[in-house]
């Protein structure tokens, strides 16, 4: 009797350390969890500081991108342009899939970041032909959010 009673001890401290390690887990999932979120959103400030530097660093990068006029451009620098910009639009559509899935947590997508730079970088002509680099879903939305967008104040 004494040894059924042991073994039942036994077993309810092994289930109860079995649910404790369990609750553990969970709890280190989930701040593993909030930690890639936490990493997802440094990467994307990462990101837009590292284009920044990249396009505004060097002059000649900075003349080929903030260019007014891209028929001044040599066919060569038109190249350029054109692959700079849609690495920039495909480094976007990486951040806006990551939002997509909610790994950025509640942190916002910076639209109007995008908007300034789309702006600044006069990218209207070259549209039609780097929607055809992105994803269809992410070309809709730049679309709707970026390109066509009108502040309320000037509609």
């Amino acid at each position: 009797m004494n040894m059924e009673k042991s073994n039942y001890w036994f077993a309810l401290l092994a289930n109860i350390g079995v649910i404790a390690g369990v609750v553990f887990l969970a709890l280190e999932i989930e701040q593993n969890n909030e930690l890639l979120v936490q990493e997802s959103r440094y990467s994307m400030i990462e990101n837009q500081k590292d284009w920044k530097f990249f396009l505004n660093g060097n002059p000649e990068i900075a003349k080929l991108i903030y260019a007014s006029d891209t028929e001044e451009l040599s066919d060569i620098e038109k190249l350029r342009r054109f692959d700079i910009i849609s690495g920039l639009l495909l480094t976007w559509q990486w951040e806006w899939e990551q939002s997509q899935s909610g790994l950025f947590g509640t942190s916002e997508l910076p639209v109007e970041g995008f908007r300034a730079l789309w702006k600044a970088q006069n990218i209207q002509m070259e549209w039609p032909e780097l929607k055809l680099v992105l994803k269809s879903e992410f070309a809709g939305f730049l679309e709707e959010e970026v390109v066509k967008y009108r502040p309320l104040d000037s509609k």
